[in-house]
């Protein structure tokens, strides 16, 4: 019997690709921790090793899980015919996240992206405004305090912010 390709399969070998390209990159740098500290391409390389991580995960439960009957109501049924619209969105928000960060700072990019991120992932689970709001208002306020704390106060890098 053969199995037919989905796209969580064909989404997971794209990000491979991509995370591949990105990772090749990150050799370049200097190694974490060869002078004592952490470096510039310390946190690139832990983030391609739990995209890598996240791949091999998508991959053994697509291929673990059993064949769909047709009969079988979507997924997505919160959203119907998201199809191609959360991916579009995702890269849309990354797009924005950068341009946000050039001109607001990281306060205002960060929040504004985790907080979209959130509110779209949750509402496509849960088809629930009101929960996805608040989840999507904690998670986005965890994600900037964590990140900002993370790079300001733990490696002391320096994060634009919003200057008027």
């Amino acid at each position: 019997m053969t199995r037919r390709v989905t796209g969580q399969v064909l989404f997971a070998f794209v990000l491979l690709g991509l995370n591949t390209v990105y990772a090749s990159q990150v050799l370049e740098m200097p190694f974490p921790f060869a002078t004592g500290e952490p470096g510039p391409a310390f946190m690139p390389m832990l983030l391609c090793g739990l995209v890598y991580l996240g791949v091999l995960k998508i991959l053994i439960n697509e291929f673990r899980s059993p064949e769909p009957a047709p009969e079988v109501e979507s997924a997505l049924s919160a959203i119907p015919r998201l199809g191609i619209v959360g991916p579009l969105a995702a890269i849309a928000l990354i797009g924005l996240f950068v341009i946000v960060f050039f001109y607001a700072g990281y306060i205002v990019a960060a929040a504004f992206y985790t907080f979209a991120i959130a509110l779209f992932f949750n509402y496509e689970q849960s088809g629930s405004w009101g929960r996805s709001i608040l989840f999507a208002v904690a998670t986005s306020a965890a994600i900037t305090v964590f990140g900002w704390l993370f790079f300001v106060k733990l490696f002391g890098l320096y994060l634009p912010m919003w200057e008027l």
